[in-house]
């Protein structure tokens, strides 16, 4: 398109018509009606003298005549009630008060509690004395699978009816995806990793082969070792570029796994949980714009996925991290393909491989490695925001983990958390119910949290993932409700505390 010319220009004569009708105005004094009405223009009207310099003050009182009608403004019933709250002061919460209290089992308990303070919280414990044989924590992966996602009534139900132990106890954990329901942060179950990758600088719980918990910054990293070379592993289950990624047990049947029906279900499902809870402690805000983004995310991560070279292995070795896991090579292929049982599948970039592939037969190492305590076997791992309580001391740790969002900090919400005492033998996971008008009880905010679970000993302790997630169930009975309540939101990861069937003997390095 060319310039448009001044001399040429269609609208001359209308400029020409508006400045004369300016000159105009000015003859007889008006002024605009932005500006009105002036004190200058109300002396006009009433025939007094006009100041010295008409022009010149007119801002300045208009200015102040709008400013002194501020005052007399009415605020409105809400702003009326935020203002009296702002001044309400409320008493300190420093004391627990045992509502109910039941052995469950050698040295596990249950018990819940009320808080004193002008606005009371209740909350739900669990305690377990790991030093007694059997007793264990262990992660529950919703429906077995990195992106399931169940009730926690009916994750602890088929846990129970499946493992072979007996489950006591469960809570919630990981905080999680929509959409695809991927864990967020580390999750490991049994040794074997469902989700590798660290979000921001959050906090994670992980137990070694003696269930002795670790609450700390912990990260990842994956590598494959093959006849002299080393491959680093970028995602587990997942992938997230163009790098190797492990698909395990929990990656489900085939690699890759997603299809386009699926994915509509999930956006369907996670549009009517969002909306089935309006208050949620989930620091990433939940919309229909994200949503999609999530869906069309997971469908160019499957089409990268089918061209890449995918080695089969089976373990000739338990999973742990910090120690190898030697594989043998069953298979090599392309395309989709069915991840072997008691294996994995790895998933390789054509570029990865200079010269020859792998063949059946041949030996490949996985090792996994924690940036902190790398010489503890560990097998279990779950990841939540924030720390909570740091030797003894209560003070939640959110910004400094990045997470900033102001429900998620400062309203009273439904919580989860985990913590241990000082000798770090009795573990403590707890529930706090949401706000409950008929009971006059309130939810907690980060820092009641931090203070609950300082009161019931812990000298370290992380939150877990709460709001509509949060939830306790102890011997099939969900605790918030009388019973299993069919609405609570489906979570992807569970923690159980339970008797062992048998007692897995091996090396550990607890302090």
């Amino acid at each position: 398109m060319g310039m448009i010319r001044h001399s040429s220009s269609p609208y001359r004569p209308v400029v020409a018509v508006l400045a004369a009708l300016a000159v105009l105005l000015t003859s007889f004094d008006v002024i605009p009606m932005s500006a009105a009405p002036s004190s200058y223009a109300v002396q006009q009207r009433r025939g007094r003298s006009a100041p010295r310099s008409p022009r010149a003050k007119r801002p300045r009182q208009t200015v102040k005549k709008k400013s002194a009608k501020r005052p007399s403004t009415k605020r409105s019933g809400k702003q009326r009630r935020r203002a009296r709250r702002v001044r309400v002061r409320t008493t300190p919460m420093t004391a627990l008060r045992p509502i109910l209290e039941r052995e469950l089992g050698q040295g596990i308990r249950y018990a819940e509690y009320r808080s004193n303070g002008s606005v009371p919280v209740d909350v739900h414990v669990l305690t377990m004395d790991r030093s007694v044989v059997g007793n264990a924590v262990r992660i529950v992966k919703g429906e077995d699978r990195a992106d399931g996602l169940e009730r926690l009534g009916e994750m602890y139900s088929r846990y129970d009816s499946t493992s072979g132990h007996t489950v006591f106890g469960m809570v919630n954990g990981n905080f999680w995806r929509a959409v695809r329901n991927t864990s967020i942060g580390p999750c490991v179950i049994d040794g074997e990793v469902v989700e590798l990758n660290s979000y921001k600088k959050w906090s994670s719980a992980f137990f070694d082969v003696g269930n002795t918990l670790y609450i700390d910054t912990f990260r990842i990293s994956g590598r494959i070792e093959w006849k002299g070379r080393s491959f680093m592993i970028s995602s587990v289950n997942r992938r997230i570029d163009s790098g190797i990624v492990v698909y395990n047990s929990y990656a489900g049947g085939t690699v890759p796994s997603v299809h386009e029906r699926e994915l509509r279900s999930a956006f369907e499902e996670a549009l009517k949980e969002t909306s089935m809870v309006s208050d949620d402690s989930t620091e990433i805000e939940l919309t229909r714009e994200r949503l999609k983004e999530e869906i069309s995310q997971a469908k160019r991560e499957a089409d990268v996925e089918f061209p890449m070279v995918k080695v089969g292995v089976r373990y000739l070795r338990s999973a742990a991290l910090n120690a190898p896991i030697i594989c043998q090579v069953l298979s090599i292929d392309s395309g989709t393909v069915n991840v072997p049982l008691r294996g994995a599948v790895i998933s390789f970039p054509r570029a990865a491989f200079v010269s020859t592939l792998p063949r059946p037969g041949d030996t490949i190492s996985i090792e996994y490695s924690t940036n902190l305590h790398s010489s503890v076997r560990f097998m279990n791992a779950v990841s939540g925001t924030p720390r909570l309580v740091r030797n003894g001391k209560a003070r939640h740790e959110a910004f400094d983990e990045g997470s900033t969002g102001r429900r998620f900090i400062t309203h009273n919400l439904a919580r989860t958390a985990i913590g241990t005492d000082r000798n770090n033998t009795r573990i403590v996971l707890a529930a706090i119910e949401p706000s409950q008008s008929t009971q006059g009880t309130m939810g907690a905010t980060l820092q009641q949290t931090a203070d609950v679970m300082r009161l019931l000993g812990c000298h370290d302790a992380m939150n877990l993932d709460g709001g509509g997630s949060s939830g306790m169930v102890v011997q099939r009975d969900h605790v918030f409700f009388d019973g299993i309540d069919p609405a609570t939101r489906r979570v992807g990861v569970g923690l159980a505390i339970v008797k062992l069937s048998h007692v897995l003997r091996g090396p550990s390095t607890s302090p």
